[in-house]
């Protein structure tokens, strides 16, 4: 027995030395580029005192070497990005580094204080920053000309939840400062050209427009697709889905430069639902950051949780991100609140079940939450403070059936991640519909087995639930689930037929419970 415990810590420290937490660093070179301080041969690295436990064994202390070079956003992008591991026996800690700007050879360090980050589960996006802080008051522009061209043969035609032309429109939204940095907006005293599309003579799937303006060379501007009239399309009226589209200007101030064809990501109504519905919205908050200052969020001392999206229902977008946007009847009576607040149902995780009553437009819409704890008002300046869950256009997508389903729709999300986690991952099945009181990790059946067994394990409220598998050695050999899970009582069929016969070990770990058990494959 005291082999197996061994064997078990063993396996425990040798998993937390491959889980890792990716940073991604970001930082705009624009002003060395516009006042010829970077060439096309120089390069800019980080250095910090994160440098070994991101993997740079040949620098324990850090703050030295190449080993962490950035390469640019996309080609012609003043920003330069890079994402690193950290090993999540690192999380919450904080580091120190900076940007290096490598000249022929010769190190350029960045003159301010150094720079920090905290190491947040599951991922970490620092902000873009500007280079030593160094940004440009007054800059010289060029005179870019651009031909947009958009691609609408998935969209087009009569019927509802088509794109019709002679009822519909499509303009170029954007092109100025919608996000800092770029710190550069186009100068709309100089912007030529018609916003709206024009449909293509000779082949109709195509809409097309030219449009001039100025701009610095290295630097970029940001824009989308909308389409009209507000009432036939969704996400906050025609609004492309997704983040902004970005251009960067270039030095070439006599061709047209062209963009396209793109096939921009449009929601058009289908109709409009034929009754009401309830669908539940849960979120986990156990590790969640807040987008604007990157650090981690005490779920023990979060004031509430909102929900604020692209339909009536949860809003349509309306408000300031603030707390004001909460406030409902009967104290205003003329006010409905556009942010709609979650109870709290968990330690962990914030739920809510909003109507959405007949009549209400078919089709994808957008949404996000939204945290309040305290201090939260000071962050991003006091500015859409509550809008503090992803990057701007950077939502979660659901989509409306014209006839709802006659079950509960019950969605989950965990803070900070796009995508649902709403539905069971394939060869996760419910074993009955009973409803436990406890986490438990179930003796596996049959065992031994060959090739496959089943894992059955109890759920008894809404949680991240994780099982691994793992050999003798400590090795993980199998993830078999890895989402959020509602109450219940599952179970995983695992298949080992790549593995080879011998002893191995299944763990179950969701919140403050964890939970260990050995199989043994024979061949």
């Amino acid at each position: 027995m005291k082999k197996l415990m061994l064997t078990i810590m063993f396996a425990f420290t040798s998993v937390a030395l491959f889980a890792q937490i990716p940073v991604t660093f970001q930082v705009n070179m624009g002003y060395q580029i516009r006042h010829s301080l970077w060439a096309t041969t120089d390069s800019v690295v980080i250095r910090g005192d994160f440098q070994y436990d991101a993997g740079d064994t040949a620098n324990k202390g850090g703050w030295a070497g190449y080993h962490f070079l950035m390469q640019p956003r996309s080609s012609g992008d003043s920003v330069y990005i890079l994402a690193v591991n950290m090993p999540d026996s690192d999380a919450a800690k904080t580091f120190n580094y900076k940007f290096v700007e490598v000249i022929n050879g010769a190190d350029n360090w960045e003159s301010r204080s150094n720079r920090t980050f905290v190491v947040t589960s599951p991922s970490v996006t620092l902000p873009v920053v500007n280079f030593n802080d160094q940004k440009d008051t007054t800059v010289a522009t060029v005179k870019n000309t651009v031909e947009i061209k958009v691609d609408m043969s998935s969209y087009l035609g009569t019927n509802p939840g088509q794109f019709d032309p002679s009822k519909d429109s499509l303009v170029v939204v954007g092109l100025s400062n919608w996000d800092s940095p770029p710190s550069w907006s186009v100068d709309q005293s100089t912007f030529t050209g018609n916003r709206t599309l024009q449909q293509d003579l000779i082949d109709p799937t195509l809409f097309t427009t030219t449009l001039s303006f100025y701009g610095p060379v290295g630097d970029s501007v940001e824009w989308k697709i909308k389409a009209y009239p507000d009432a036939n399309f969704g996400n906050g009226g025609g609004y492309e889905t997704g983040s902004n589209r970005a251009y960067h200007f270039v030095s070439d101030t006599i061709n047209t430069q062209i963009i396209g064809p793109i096939v921009p990501t449009l929601v058009i109504y289908s109709g409009y639902t034929s009754a009401d519905q309830n669908i539940t919205f849960n979120v986990y908050m156990g590790n969640a950051v807040d987008y604007h200052n990157k650090l981690a969020i005490d779920p023990t001392k979060i004031n509430f949780v909102g929900l604020k999206g692209g339909v009536p229902a949860i809003g349509n977008w309306a408000g300031s991100w603030t707390v004001s946007d909460t406030v409902d009847g009967p104290t205003y009576v003329d006010t409905i609140s556009t942010f709609k607040v979650l109870h709290k149902v968990s330690a962990d995780v914030w739920s809510i079940t909003q109507k959405f009553p007949a009549g209400t437009p078919a089709g994808s819409f957008e949404f996000k939450f939204g945290c309040d704890y305290p201090g939260v008002d000071t962050v991003n300046s006091g500015s859409t403070y509550l809008d503090n869950e992803m990057g701007f256009g950077v939502n979660h997508v659901w989509t409306l059936q014209l006839n709802p389903p006659s079950t509960p729709t019950v969605l989950n999300f965990i803070f900070g991640t796009q995508d649902s986690v709403g539905q069971l991952p394939t060869g996760i099945k419910k074993a009955d519909n009973l409803l436990p009181k406890t986490f438990s990790l179930s003796q596996n059946y049959p065992n031994p087995f060959n090739p496959s067994t089943i894992i059955r394990y109890s759920v008894p409220k809404a949680q991240v639930v994780t099982i691994k598998v793992y050999n003798m050695l400590g090795q993980e050999v199998a993830t078999l689930l890895n989402n959020m899970q509602n109450p219940g009582n599952y179970e995983v069929n695992f298949n080992a037929n790549n593995l080879a016969s011998g002893v191995y070990f299944y763990t179950l770990s969701a919140g403050n419970f964890k939970s260990v058990k050995k199989m043994m494959l024979l061949k």
